[in-house]
């Protein structure tokens, strides 16, 4: 019995880790490119420090969920394609899901901050490449 809560407890402490790991490098993402201001800015809609390091904590909670979640059932969804297209589907699809994320939180946490990614296409190719060579990284350094 001791064994069996053991082992429930050791997995759940690898998946809390895992999950706080992906949000941590979300976060350090979405703040270098809008550090650089290379391809997307954020702009919280408060001013006073606290606030504005919550409305970034939620956005990249957010960013993981829409980018994890979202983008692993378009992917399984799409696996045919990306054989048939030498996986020029799998960027599209990191590239939509950028646009979405962007669209996603204008349209309903507008209130705490605006995204606006660039009018430049390959700035945003670039974004999508960063973020999925950081998912790849990521998955490499978890296993």
């Amino acid at each position: 019995m001791n064994r069996q809560l053991f082992t429930l407890l050791e997995l759940m402490r690898r998946f809390i880790k895992d999950i706080v790991l992906s949000i941590l490098i979300n976060a350090g993402i979405l703040f270098a490119l809008n550090y650089y201001q290379f391809g997307i800015i954020i702009e919280p809609v408060a001013k006073d420090s606290t606030t504005v390091f919550e409305a970034y904590v939620i956005l990249w909670a957010l960013f993981w969920v829409i980018n994890y979640w979202l983008k692993s059932v378009i992917h399984f969804i799409s696996t045919p394609l990306k054989w048939l297209s030498f996986w020029i589907v799998s960027i599209l699809i990191n590239v939509g899901i950028l646009y979405f994320f962007q669209y996603f939180i204008n349209s309903n946490y507008w209130d705490i901050a605006h995204v606006t990614l660039s009018d430049d296409p390959i700035r945003v190719f670039i974004i999508s490449i960063v973020v999925s060579f950081a998912y790849a990284l990521l998955s490499k350094i978890l296993k």
